[in-house]
């Protein structure tokens, strides 16, 4: 059975990605990249990695940009908790509207994060957000950006 710390450190550590995507659907992308450490790792689909909260927040604006509205869904939260660090692995359905023409893009994705408790709070210090698929597909986004669930054949 798990102790009442632990069961609180996984609530924290759950509540850091609501809160998150509650700043992403805000178009808030300060508020969003403040849950992560100044020296967090990203990686988001890309395989192109982003280092620290600053350049981060910059990128996550220019992709906000292209849309009018975001709706992110976190669901299937897995959390483990040693001392003071944290693993979480989730499941998002993302819908974007596009600011260009409308449109309903619907992104579904697994992110496998690493967090760390810094003086008392939970930060993020490695996000990897993998694509799995989306509907309906997007030239702007490649195939290979699609390699679906790390530790699962895909196909």
């Amino acid at each position: 059975m798990t102790d009442p710390e632990q069961l609180a450190a996984i609530r924290d550590v759950e509540q850091v990605f609501v809160t998150y995507f509650d700043r992403v659907d805000a178009k808030d992308p300060e508020g969003a990249a403040a849950l992560f450490a100044e020296d967090a790792r990203i990686e988001i689909m890309t395989g192109r990695q982003i280092t620290g909260r600053d350049a981060y927040a910059r990128t996550l604006a220019a992709v906000l940009g292209q849309y009018a509205r975001t709706s992110h869904h976190l669901s299937n939260v897995k959390v483990t908790v040693e001392g003071d660090t944290a693993r979480l692995v989730a499941y998002v359905d993302a819908v974007h509207r596009m600011r260009e023409d409308g449109r309903i893009w619907e992104l579904w994705a697994r992110i496998v994060d690493v967090l760390e408790r810094r003086d008392g709070e939970w930060v993020v210090v490695e996000h990897t957000l993998h694509g799995v698929d989306s509907e309906p597909p997007w030239d702007a986004i490649p195939e290979e950006w699609y390699r679906g669930h790390p530790d699962r054949p895909f196909g």
